[in-house]
């Protein structure tokens, strides 16, 4: 009996982590805006045109500390926030190949990794690694190409669409059987209907977070579930002796 109660709180213990709630992401506002784009996006049996401010990646900061860089992944959602199913990138199971060729540019080109260029300033990195992200990870199954960059000088406009066209390309070549990512990336799965977000965090931080930790409250009530049953066993113990 001792032995068949003690597996089970001991099991209940490990498991608490596991049935934890979802992450909470804070948007803390833009922190590398880039250009408006144009582009469309199929629907139905036509194509949509979708014009969007504010391109580029943000600040938001989740419940295991601060991200470097975040991007979101739905074209339509609107708003940041909230409760997020986060899931470090080695441990989602079955990876989608377009989410690491999304992860692959955002370490390899966004300003907020570190990213610099003779060629491109910060504006038009952010624009061509958010734009690129948006045709990797579409809402729906159909991608978004960029047409347009709306914002800006002519040489930023160009040298944007330039960027988007080849760091898609160059992605379609990359190894990952190979390739050690930079930083410890994350998907983010909004539970409130709002975008879904791609972010990273430094290399350092351990994938998922690290692992959970069980609340103090729970630790303090199967601590004494324990003492109690060791308890019951030492009174049946004195009785069976007398």
């Amino acid at each position: 009996m001792f032995k068949k109660a003690l597996i089970i709180l001991l099991a209940l213990l490990f498991l608490t982590p596991v049935m934890a709630a979802a992450s909470t992401i804070e948007y803390n506002g833009f922190q590398q805006p880039g250009l408006k784009v144009e582009g469309w996006k199929r629907s139905g049996w036509g194509w949509q045109r979708i014009r969007v401010d504010n391109v580029g990646e943000f600040d938001i900061t989740w419940d295991e500390g601060a991200a470097l860089a975040a991007y979101c992944t739905n074209i339509l959602q609107h708003g940041v926030g909230g409760s997020y199913d986060v899931e470090a990138l080695g441990d989602l199971s079955g990876l989608n190949n377009n989410l690491l060729r999304a992860a692959w540019i955002a370490d390899n080109y966004a300003p907020g990794l570190g990213y610099t260029s003779n060629r491109y300033d910060p504006y038009e990195a952010a624009t061509a690694v958010q734009s690129a992200i948006w045709h990797l990870l579409p809402q729906s199954s159909n991608p978004w190409y960029l047409t347009k960059v709306r914002s800006g000088s002519k040489s930023q406009r160009s040298d944007a669409k330039d960027l988007y066209t080849s760091i898609l390309l160059e992605s379609e070549g990359v190894d990952f059987g190979t390739y050690e990512f930079n930083h410890a990336f994350f998907y983010a799965t909004s539970d409130q209907g709002r975008q879904d977000l791609l972010f990273a965090t430094a290399r350092s931080t351990p994938p998922g977070g690290g692992g959970a930790v069980p609340e103090p409250g729970t630790m303090l009530l199967v601590g004494s579930a324990l003492a109690g049953l060791w308890g019951y066993r030492q009174r049946r113990r004195k009785k069976a002796a007398e």
